[in-house]
């Protein structure tokens, strides 16, 4: 057999990738240890305990549906009222829920960080990933009660996911943002509940763009969670009424705050140090 044309890998090229793979392996390893420890200490070692995780934004979403629904308006498109809440909510508790919980984060897990291989990184993710989890498990919840239920079925389920894939991202880079804001100053945790509050109105959850006038609109799509959800509501309902957002500058949004997240958790991390 000819070795004309046969370059083998260098052996430095093969060490560094076998490298690459075994670091990622071990990453892989923490964080799912940090998600069962998180599990454990919010819950205990109870599997009813576990399912509060799904049942709280199941559970705080139909209410929130039902209150929008009492008020008997019909919607555009013959839009379900209680499902174009509920869906506009859910998705929202995740980004409430991952904020919201960051300030605390490397605080309650400070022990953990002198552990090489666990970085506030890991920390931050196991514990987003359990949020976004929760969330994606309730919208199947809901996808799956709508067609059982009612007969509607999802106009596009892959943008549903898509675009929650893209929330968690942005929570994500904004919540490394928080947990390093907070390891620095502590009395801005007080700060991030209620403004996680007040920007509920503008977040797009309980509205569609369509609804509103233009200028108005192109004002609200620089919040990047309002692209989101719109485009949620676009591969649930479809052509119901016409929906408006921009997946391109939402991914330059997690870009921008996933680098500044990584960038400020690197210098907070020599801040916990100290203590």
């Amino acid at each position: 057999m000819s070795d004309v044309g046969f370059v083998p890998t260098p052996p430095a090229r093969r060490e560094r990738g076998h490298w690459i793979v075994e670091g990622l392996a071990t990453q892989v390893r923490v964080i799912g240890a940090l998600i069962m420890r998180e599990v454990q200490t919010r819950f205990g070692r109870h599997n009813v305990g576990f399912l509060w995780l799904f049942f709280e934004p199941l559970f705080l979403g139909t209410m929130v549906g039902l209150m929008h629904s009492a008020h008997g308006q019909s919607m555009p498109g013959g839009v379900d009222p209680f499902l174009f809440s509920l869906v506009g909510y859910v998705p929202y508790f995740m980004f409430r829920a991952i904020i919201n919980r960051a300030g605390s984060a490397l605080h309650s897990n400070l022990t953990l960080l002198f552990h090489r291989q666990v970085t506030p990184v890991d920390v931050l993710l196991a514990r987003n990933l359990l949020e976004a989890a929760s969330v994606i498990g309730v919208i199947v919840i809901i996808l799956a009660g709508g067609v059982w239920l009612a007969g509607v079925w999802p106009a596009n389920p892959g943008l549903v996911f898509f675009c929650l894939l893209l929330m968690f991202l942005l929570c994500n880079g904004l919540a490394m943002m928080v947990a390093a804001l907070v390891a620095r100053w502590e009395v801005a945790e007080r700060l991030v509940h209620p403004l996680t509050y007040l920007s509920m109105p503008l977040s797009g959850a309980f509205f569609a763009l369509h609804w509103l006038p233009a200028n108005l609109r192109e004002l609200l799509l620089w919040n990047p969670q309002v692209s989101l959800h719109e485009g949620i509501r676009a591969g649930i309902f479809g052509d119901a009424f016409p929906s408006y957002y921009d997946l391109r500058y939402v991914g330059w949004c997690i870009l921008v705050t996933t680098l500044l997240g990584l960038l400020s958790l690197r210098t907070a991390r020599r801040k916990l140090e100290i203590f």
